[in-house]
């Protein structure tokens, strides 16, 4: 089993870059509409209000998504290195969930904040909250390294900039062919 996660703050374009990852036999998974499903059950309604959750529910739904994605196999995983909450940065990566899915490599994908805010205002299918775009991208640095030292994953980076997503894209498939 390979597993490969692939972080960034919201609007950097992970889910573009990691369509990739099916032409070498991964599965994708979102980490996030995996605890959606789980969240659902106890009658949350929508992804975007699981992160004003309390963060003892956010953790236990963290910890379930963990368990569920480590039994499929090689996958992929689109998820988020932190949170920001009401209360600051949670990790996206807490011990108990990245020991769960134990992945080989860490991907974060980053862009400049211009991009990425000029990129979030363009997507209205979302409730996004504002924030300070190269704080958030330095959190979840320190999120993917420690979770990294963690389970033994290395860690990449890989940049996103606007209209050049196939170089983004070739750098995503030559980890995978690793």
């Amino acid at each position: 089993m390979s597993v490969v996660i692939i972080t960034g703050v919201p609007g950097v374009g992970k889910s573009t870059v990691m369509a990739a990852a099916e032409e070498y036999g991964y599965k994708i998974v979102n980490f996030g509409t995996t605890m959606f499903e789980e969240a659902q059950k106890e009658g949350v309604a929508n992804r975007d209000d699981m992160r004003k959750l309390a963060v003892e529910d956010q953790q236990r739904l963290q910890k379930q998504a963990g368990e569920k994605i480590s039994q499929m196999g090689d996958v992929v995983v689109d998820t988020h290195a932190s949170i920001l909450t009401p209360s600051g940065y949670m990790p996206g990566l807490p011990e108990w969930t990245v020991r769960a899915m134990n992945p080989d490599v860490i991907v974060l994908v980053e862009a400049t904040p211009d991009e990425i805010a000029g990129r979030r205002s363009k997507d209205a299918s979302r409730a996004r909250d504002s924030d300070d775009i190269d704080l958030h991208q330095n959190v979840n640095r320190k999120y993917a390294a420690t979770a990294a030292v963690m389970t033994g994953a290395t860690v990449s980076i890989i940049e996103n900039h606007d209209n050049q997503i196939d170089v983004a894209v070739e750098q995503f498939r030559k980890i995978l062919k690793k």
